[in-house]
């Protein structure tokens, strides 16, 4: 972060510049950051160059930083002035990376839009069609872009994206300490099954779609292997995850679909 202070500062950067964030969700949130605090705010452009990042990291306007081991900490919110996707650049990247970005695709067929979820489980992850999948980017972005719309600064329908999320950045951080690192979009996929299994018990979720759609997730992420004595820490964690209501509430997201 003080790198790219020091970077702008030094080359004459002022409030009329512009960063150009080149990369994956990692550094377009770093640097989106970095934007938002130099001169108390300069534009920034996003060209994300990993799945995660283009599909969700890169877009609705959020910035973030890790910070006392907790996942984006802190942050703001300040929309790039543009987003520029080109599946081109997914071709360098393996295929657990592609997978991590799929698990936010998933995530947004889940809450919103059937037709964008079944046009995912229809998807070949084994032979990429980098075109076609440009068109399936695009359905997936416009369902974040709805959220973000009408709800910039997340005070209302866009706490609906994070579903999943905070019981997955829990396994995520723990996964960090124990020093078995896994990747974010994993993390969504076993939060998604948790929240999933939740809202069968207090939503009445249809039970068949639940193990249909856990199976899937099972196939495509694997398991993620905790056991009773791992619940303390994960519940403290998610006492710190950003997305809490107020101090002791725990806040998750459940689904209730309509026969």
């Amino acid at each position: 972060m003080q790198k790219i202070w020091a970077f702008l500062s030094e080359n004459g950067g002022d409030r009329k510049s512009l960063l150009i964030n080149i990369g994956g969700g990692m550094l377009t949130d770093l640097a989106g950051f970095a934007a938002t605090t130099f001169k108390r705010g300069i534009d920034f452009l996003n060209v994300p160059t990993t799945l995660l990042s283009q599909v969700d990291a890169s877009v609705g306007g959020k910035t973030g930083i890790n910070f006392g081991g907790f996942k984006n900490e802190i942050g703001t919110f300040k929309e790039p002035i543009a987003v520029i996707i080109n599946t081109d650049f997914l071709k360098t990247i393996d295929r657990e990376n592609f997978i991590s970005g799929f698990a936010e695709m998933i995530k947004h067929g889940l809450i919103f839009n059937p037709e964008h979820l079944e046009e995912l489980r229809k998807f070949d992850i084994e032979n990429i069609d980098y075109d076609h999948l440009q068109k399936v980017i695009r359905d997936s972005v416009n369902v974040k872009e709805y959220f973000v719309a009408n709800d910039p600064t997340e005070k209302n329908i866009r706490k609906a994206l994070n579903f999943g999320h905070t019981i997955g950045h829990a396994f995520e951080s723990y996964a960090m300490q124990q020093n078995k690192p896994i990747q974010h979009g994993f993390a969504v996929a076993y939060g998604m099954i948790a929240e999933l299994f939740l809202s069968v018990k207090e939503c009445n979720f249809p039970l068949y779609d639940f193990e249909n759609l856990t199976n899937w997730l099972l196939k495509l992420y694997g398991k993620f292997e905790i056991s009773e004595n791992d619940f303390a820490s994960l519940l403290e964690l998610m006492t710190h995850d950003k997305k809490m209501k107020k101090a002791g509430l725990i806040s998750l997201y459940f689904l209730k679909w309509e026969n």
